[in-house]
């Protein structure tokens, strides 16, 4: 009986060398992946096991260095944090019988209620928004125009905010337009800052003051030292501003999201 022929199909078992080249090849790439896994979890047994130092000699050798700044995948990096207080005032600022309510920090509440969601609602973000385009405006600014926005607007129209900017204005152009970026931040700013205190402290809201904060990244080298969530903010002042309500519609979505708060009590000039 003749040997069936050999299918054209069948694979060749490579030699016992070449199957060996290529296990050692998949037990260092597992072993590499692991590391570098474990490398950048949180601290944990396992990685006091691998022991720190053992780990650090590993990724950060001198020939083929593996870790990498995210600004290599992320070309333009958000380097910072954005944040926002506001406390509002019912009456008029500086009168006996106005009741002024406490600083609020907005951006920390929406951090609370965002924290286990997988896909938070835009509305959350709102105020980081914000606090970011006021800050890379009021950043250009010199001292002089950093205490005209942290003035007082009430009875003022918003163009003398802007005639008072451009006056101290020593960069030109880029000094002009910088200016236009802040005044249509500013008024969004007082805008949203308005529906959001009459949800939370009631209608009536007359005025509104905020502090817009902004904390830097450290340093990628000092990763390991220094917790992003410890950074202390740099507040920039947005002075009193006269109350700018919503229409209905916008300010019944304010209503239905934003936490109420117990009414302010009587003090002259808040805080």
């Amino acid at each position: 009986m003749e040997d069936p022929k050999a299918s054209p199909h069948a694979t060749t078992i490579p030699p016992i060398g070449r199957r060996l080249v290529i296990v050692a090849i998949g037990v260092v790439f597992a072993v590499h992946t692991f590391l570098v896994t474990l490398w950048v979890m949180p601290q944990n047994p396992y990685w006091d096991a691998v022991g720190r130092e053992n780990l650090s000699e590993y990724i950060n050798n001198d020939v083929f260095p593996f870790e990498q700044s995210w600004s290599v995948f992320a070309p333009i990096p958000r380097r910072g944090g954005e944040n926002v207080k506001v406390r509002a005032y019912y009456g008029t600022p500086g009168e006996d019988d106005t009741r002024v309510t406490n600083w609020f920090d907005i951006t920390a509440d929406e951090d609370q209620r965002i924290k286990y969601l997988v896909n938070p609602s835009r509305f959350h973000s709102a105020t980081r928004r914000l606090g970011g385009n006021i800050n890379s405006t009021v950043g250009q600014f010199n001292e002089q125009q950093r205490l005209v926005i942290g003035g007082i607007l009430l009875t003022s129209p918003r163009s003398e905010l802007e005639k008072l900017l451009l006056r101290y204005n020593t960069k030109g152009l880029a000094g002009r337009s910088a200016i236009k970026q802040y005044l249509d931040n500013d008024e969004m700013l007082t805008r949203y800052g308005t529906m959001y205190a009459n949800a939370r402290w009631g209608k009536g809201v007359t005025a509104v003051e905020f502090q817009v904060g902004h904390r830097s990244v450290p340093n990628f080298s000092k990763r390991h030292e220094i917790n992003f969530l410890d950074v202390p903010f740099t507040y920039y002042r947005v002075g009193i501003r006269k109350a700018m309500p919503g229409n209905a519609d916008a300010q019944a979505a304010f209503d239905g999201y934003v936490r109420k708060a117990p009414a302010p009590k009587s003090e002259k000039g808040g805080e």
